[in-house]
């Protein structure tokens, strides 16, 4: 009987093959599923960055706008404040005060351009991402203490340097903007002073104080 002889012995299951088969697409599909999991992470993390950093440039964006529209009105009065003394001279005194004043007005708005046109449109969020891991940023250089991190500064203010002695240092991610705003205020109330001692309206003098809170 040839098909008692065609029966394979020794326990040999005739669907082993089949099994083999199935077994290889369920890892298939498995790899493929976590390959697809992965890249959506990787995805929705990418998106997440990028949405985070144009919001970041948006509000920063809006606020140096602001400042700017403020230093630009500001000039705007002290050039009619010097015609209105040029044009009744009084106390000569007084118009160099003008004068003085306004060059100064000037330069700041001057160096809050300067300041602006380093703002460059926000790099790719894969670019960022992979200059950040290049720096090790959050990583502690060796020969460094634990309270100092990449840029050699404590969180108190204080620089380690290669002899060990510690120097003091300006915590630089927050001085450009602070020192801006506090010069720009210091500019308002010099010219609101000023309007006040030529006794000229109150609307300018409220005008002044606005763009003081800006």
């Amino acid at each position: 009987m040839a098909w008692v002889k065609a029966i394979p012995s020794g326990g040999e299951d005739v669907f082993d093959e089949d099994v083999d088969d199935l077994n290889l697409e369920q890892k298939e599909w498995k790899c493929n599923m976590e390959k697809r999991v992965k890249d959506g992470y990787r995805d929705g993390v990418d998106t997440g960055k990028g949405s985070s950093l144009q919001r970041g440039f948006n509000i920063g964006y809006r606020e140096g706008a602001t400042r700017m529209v403020a230093i630009g009105q500001l000039k705007g009065i002290m050039s009619a404040l010097q015609w209105w003394c040029q044009l009744k001279p009084s106390d000569p005194n007084r118009l160099t005060s003008v004068r003085q004043l306004l060059q100064s007005v000037i330069k700041q708005e001057e160096s809050m351009l300067e300041g602006l046109s380093m703002v460059e449109q926000p790099a790719n969020v894969g670019d960022i991402t992979e200059i950040i891991e290049d720096m090790g940023m959050g990583q502690p250089k060796s020969g460094c203490s634990d309270s100092f991190g990449d840029t050699g500064c404590s969180r108190t203010g204080e620089q380690q340097g290669d002899s060990g002695t510690r120097k003091s240092c300006g915590l630089l991610s927050s001085a450009p903007s602070s020192t801006a705003e506090q010069t720009l205020a210091q500019l308002v109330k010099s010219c609101a002073d000023l309007v006040e001692e030529l006794g000229l309206p109150e609307e300018l003098l409220h005008h002044l104080h606005q763009l003081g809170s800006t």
